[in-house]
């Protein structure tokens, strides 16, 4: 392999190390883990035209021999030799960190092409080269991520933006916030004596987070005190709720925004909430899962498992050993069977779409809206030598009735897509027709996964259109729940025929 550097500064050793290192983990993990073997010079090629966005006339050139050039401003920024067709994954790993590290050095790119701003652009196009879902995380991003799946340390606060800086709307009562005397309507006007007066939220909250049980220091303004007040507050660990309960007559409406580290114990404190609140008279549940992108996939399981007492969940494979797993339901419903409707969307992906489809194909659940978003694969998460994270897509899920859910999703049992009138809607749904979602779920179960066509004719059946007005969905949930008979006859529409 050749290449030949432009730049009259040599690198730094360190950097160059720390490179090195970087590309090699990269390469090495998307080599292995991936559910489809990549393809490393398009991986590359993805990568270094992402260092495009630093400069317009930024080019990349290949020739017939195989030499790439990369010009910034009409100069040679770097120029090399492509491995082989078959090189070994060291090969491109090296000839793309000598690439991006020699146009770092021609001092070519603008002054804010640093370290992790490279890293940043390079990986985030490269990874865009194996699938939509692939990604890269930069340190900061996959600290926030990371925040979101398994907590952070804070205080238990949420926060509104203030002209002063940020106000406080809402306390956790058990947290340390609240344990410190802080009220609602306070304003924060300095954060460990940094003003944050014009700040952004997102940034106000970054500075809220810390280790846990590490001290956070606030200066606050409250009303009907002449000066402001300096508090000092330890941190704890706080997981954001994705679980919100409320009531509608004797029905419990339970959303789940998405799925984090405790989804399924808030899930199951929710449903031990309404039957303190309303004892025998909760005669059912309804489950929004509308815009819940997904999260974390054992909270997917554990959440369908609350509701089953056996069988499977989900199926998930890949091409790599530890992709091949089996998900299968315990004995125990936390809900004692209680009829429940399932409410989804176009905007429900990935671990809604698990706990939708169990509990759809086992005749649990009625599943009630328009077809999900199709996001039927799960990306492991790699740590990287910088403190990003890589999201590999590396499996494909099955439901349990045996459909890839990628790409056509969740068919529901009741389809609302262009619904105005929910008692129509339901007729034209359990009906017998051709159209009727015994049918259409029949079609969806039988598609063949890969079949273009076949999948553009599923995709057409209930799509993600909106309603005339109001809410059908919530509308129709009701109108079941009331009904013993349309109960009965939509988990029998519903239930997968062949058993799950």
């Amino acid at each position: 392999m050749l290449s030949a550097c432009t730049a009259a500064v040599q690198p730094d050793p360190a950097l160059e190390s720390r490179m090195t290192t970087m590309f090699d983990a990269v390469y090495t993990e998307v080599s292995s883990v991936h559910i489809d073997p990549p393809d490393l010079r398009r991986f590359t090629i993805g990568g270094l035209d992402g260092l495009r966005k630093f400069d317009s006339s930024y080019d990349l050139d290949i020739d017939d021999d195989d030499v790439f050039m990369i010009e910034v401003g009409g100069q040679i920024a770097a120029e090399g030799l492509a491995p082989d067709d078959g090189a070994e994954i060291a090969a491109w790993s090296e000839f793309a960190r000598s690439m991006v590290l020699d146009v770092h050095m021609s001092g070519l790119l603008p002054k804010d092409a640093g370290e992790e701003a490279l890293y940043d652009r390079f990986f985030d196009s490269a990874m865009r080269t194996l699938d939509r879902y692939s990604r890269y995380a930069n340190p900061k991003d996959a600290a926030d991520l990371r925040a979101e799946r398994d907590g952070f340390g804070g205080i238990g606060i949420d926060l509104e933006e203030h002209p002063e800086g940020a106000r406080i709307h809402r306390l956790e009562h058990d947290k340390p916030g609240a344990a410190a005397g802080l009220l609602v309507g306070d304003r924060i006007v300095a954060i460990d004596a940094l003003k944050i007066a014009g700040m952004p939220l997102h940034a106000v909250d970054r500075l809220m987070r810390g280790p846990v049980d590490s001290p956070v220091s606030l200066t606050l303004v409250r009303d009907g005190l002449p000066t402001p007040l300096n508090v000092t507050v330890g941190r704890t660990r706080i997981v954001p709720n994705t679980v919100f309960y409320s009531l509608i007559d004797d029905h419990a409406l339970i959303r789940i925004s998405g799925f984090n580290q405790r989804t399924s114990k808030r899930i199951a404190e929710a449903i031990g909430q309404a039957r303190a609140d309303l004892g025998q008279g909760l005669s059912g549940l309804i489950i929004d899962l509308r815009g819940n992108l997904g999260g974390r996939l054992d909270q997917a399981v554990d959440s369908a498992d609350l509701f089953l007492e056996s069988g499977l969940i989900t199926r998930a494979d890949g091409r790599h050993p530890e992709s091949h797993q089996v998900f299968k339901a315990e004995p125990g419903d936390i809900a004692d069977n209680l009829p429940t409707v399932v409410l989804i969307n176009g905007a429900s992906a990935s671990a809604a779409e698990i706990l939708a489809s169990a509990l759809q194909d086992h005749g649990r659940a009625v599943v009630v809206g328009m077809s999900s978003f199709g996001k039927g694969t799960i990306q492991t998460i790699v740590d990287l030598p910088n403190n990003g994270e890589l999201y590999v897509t590396w499996a494909r899920f099955v439901a349990p009735s045996g459909y890839a859910l990628n790409r056509m999703g969740v068919m529901p049992t009741v389809c609302t897509s262009g619904a105005s009138d929910a008692v129509a809607t339901l007729d034209q749904a359990l009906g017998q027709g051709v159209d009727s979602g015994a049918a259409n779920l029949k079609r969806r179960r039988a598609a063949s996964y890969g079949d273009e066509a076949e999948t553009r004719e599923i995709l057409k059946l209930c799509p993600w259109l909106p309603h005339a007005s109001g809410d059908i969905d919530l509308a129709i949930a009701e109108l079941i729940l009331e009904s013993p008979a349309l109960i009965r006859r939509a988990l029998t529409v519903g239930r997968a025929v062949d058993g799950a």
